[in-house]
């Protein structure tokens, strides 16, 4: 039986004497990512930003804006935040505006990011975050607050402006839950704005 022929100096050998080349290994060949990690398609995008832009929900009971924040304890041992003068306009001499929060039993820790977006106030710049406040949320809180100052040292412009909320340790467009809006406006506040707490 005649043996087979010698391979050539520039062939490569690998176990079948037909191929003169290595085969491309699978990994080098990547496959085209799975749509969920690709671009959105601008209708899905401006689907989410609406369904995105009303009253945070899911983890959220509710968001309350005040203008002060009380602490209680509650019977896990947690801090309680109850609502000062819930209100969803503000005079321009308002210290500060607290987004105050509640949210369902949860089972691990997370954060729970605010920023501060003017929308139309005139003196100030407009879709810029003008402050941001983060809350960390242990296992046994079931409520949180935000605060936030005006956006110039003369105080608030009037206008209305939106609370953007997050949820996680970073705020991106996939971590954002809602928004709230409240106003400034000459004069006390007046107009209410969502539920206050009910104490357990």
């Amino acid at each position: 039986m005649p043996s087979p022929a010698p391979f050539s100096p520039d062939e490569t050998r690998h176990g079948f004497s037909q191929f003169d080349t290595i085969p491309p290994a699978p990994e080098d060949a990547a496959p085209a990512p799975l749509d969920y990690y690709g671009n959105e398609a601008p209708d899905a995008r401006r689907s989410r930003e609406r369904r995105h832009d009303g009253p945070p929900g899911g983890l959220f009971r509710h968001v309350t804006l005040a203008h002060d924040v009380e602490e209680e304890l509650d019977v896990r041992r947690g801090h309680l935040y109850v609502p000062v003068r819930p209100a969803g306009t503000f005079a321009p001499d308002t210290t500060a505006v607290y987004a105050v929060f509640r949210v369902f039993e949860h089972y691990t820790p997370y954060h729970v990011i605010g920023r501060l977006i003017p929308e139309r106030a005139p003196g100030v710049s407009v879709d810029t975050v003008a402050d941001e406040d983060t809350a960390a949320l242990a296992v046994e809180d079931d409520s949180g607050y935000l605060k936030f100052f005006p956006p110039t040292p003369a105080g608030w412009k009037p206008g209305l402006y939106r609370i953007d909320i997050f949820v996680g340790y970073e705020a991106t467009d996939r971590t954002r839950m809602g928004a709230v809006r409240f106003t400034i406006a000459p004069g006390e506040a007046a107009a209410p704005a969502g539920t206050p707490f009910d104490p357990p």
